[in-house]
């Protein structure tokens, strides 16, 4: 066979490079594009919105409403016709992994939410075990995040974000309300103003640590601070023993809802009630009462959410969910609605997918969502206005501040 000449070599190669070319050009017309639009089944203009959820593991009761909100929030949008970009509406795909309650899982599922998935920006899970390192995969990216349920102080420990942003409670106006509200409901003076505080080893362990133990000398109380337990424990004999040498009359602790659970029942075996019991995270959500039953009657939560609040839409979107599904709804259902709110507000004003422009325009939010009303700093973050509950017969019931409040507090705890 005869040796290819120079020229004909030189000509199948430049067909080769013309046909991938062409081939590239074909696909980015058919599925999507460099600017982050692409076309459904119909023509349609459409993005993509990436969210990572805890799905399964301890954090799944908090994934369930956000899963929930965030699509419903999304089909809402795109029900008037979705938001405008490059001069022209866009509908909104929300593709929706699970991070299975896992850190490593959650970064690399915002990974694949982008290179893979096409996502123009990012819905971030729920606590500092998720939420911290999902932010960082999509910082990484310099795709724009968004996250809520992750307390402020630990999202801005970690570093000063660029592209993202965290809009939840402050954990230091945590820390000063676990007692202003006790002295605001005239428990206080019913006590012996011993105070035991229980962390578990989870991100959130040194923050409520710290701010529960400057806070507790701040109103006056003599903490007894309780040795961190593993955030997966299941056992709590030592630590309740420990409790019962401390004579504290309130005793708050921090865990997700399996350990507080396990934990309320354990001490009502061992016949060990405080005056007052906190329980923070975990307790937040409705399983933790339809769990315990009447176990959970008095026990106060920190909380920032609920229907009741006179905030637009509040109303209507717990209403939605509990006829939907048939389930009693949980707090950070509002947050994360909110949270779809706003970055699709954030996407709208921009006009465009650029990563950069709908970051600008994240940090320029101001205004009143679902949650409330939302503006970032300079950090990144914006504060939520916190209320104090209490689960009195399997429902939440305000009982902090006076002007929003729909109950008042049990005490002793029964």
């Amino acid at each position: 066979m005869k040796r290819m000449g120079k020229s004909y070599a030189r000509g199948v190669v430049l067909l080769a490079a013309a046909v991938l070319v062409f081939a590239a050009a074909a696909v980015a017309a058919g599925c999507g594009s460099s600017s982050g639009t692409s076309t459904d089944s119909s023509g349609n203009k459409q993005i993509v919105i990436g969210v990572d959820a805890s799905m399964s593991g301890p954090l799944a009761g908090f994934g369930a409403f956000e899963k929930w909100a965030v699509e419903t929030a999304v089909s809402d949008q795109n029900a008037k016709g979705g938001v405008t970009v490059d001069g022209g509406k866009a509908t909104i795909k929300v593709v929706l992994l699970d991070d299975k309650s896992d850190a490593n899982t959650a970064s690399s599922n915002v990974d694949t939410l982008i290179n893979k998935d096409g996502a123009i920006a990012i819905i971030g899970p729920v606590t500092p075990t998720v939420g911290n390192p999902a932010a960082l995969a999509a910082e990484k990216s310099g795709i724009p995040y968004l996250e809520t349920g992750n307390p402020l102080e630990p999202f801005m420990a970690v570093k000063q974000w660029q592209n993202a942003f965290d809009f939840f409670v402050s954990g230091v106006e945590l820390g000063n309300d676990n007692f202003q509200v006790m002295t605001d409901l005239g428990l206080k003076a019913k006590t012996n103003s011993i105070v035991a505080t229980c962390v578990d080893n989870s991100p959130d362990g040194p923050v409520f640590d710290a701010m529960w133990t400057a806070a507790a000398k701040k109103y006056g109380w003599k903490q007894v601070k309780m040795p961190p337990y593993p955030s997966t424990a299941t056992e709590f004999s030592s630590l309740i023993a420990k409790l019962k040498q401390s004579n504290a009359d309130y005793v708050i602790a921090l865990g997700d809802t399996p350990q507080l659970v396990a934990l309320r029942k354990q001490m009502d075996a061992a016949g060990y009630k405080p005056k007052i019991l906190d329980f923070a995270r975990g307790a937040q959500l409705q399983q933790f009462a339809d769990s315990l039953g009447p176990l959970s009657n008095g026990v106060f939560i920190e909380s920032y959410w609920l229907p009741a609040l006179p905030y637009p839409g509040a109303a209507e979107v717990g209403k939605r969910y509990t006829t939907e599904t048939g389930q009693s709804m949980g707090q950070i259902l509002g947050p994360e609605y909110a949270a779809a709110q706003i970055m699709m507000d954030a996407i709208n004003r921009a006009g465009t997918t650029d990563p950069q422009k709908i970051v600008a325009a994240i940090a320029a939010t101001d205004g009143d969502f679902v949650c409330g009303p939302v503006k970032f700093d300079a950090k990144h973050t914006s504060a939520i206005p916190v209320i104090w509950t209490q689960w009195q017969d399997q429902k939440s019931v305000i009982v902090w501040p006076s002007d929003v409040a729909n109950g008042k507090p049990i005490f002793p705890l029964p």
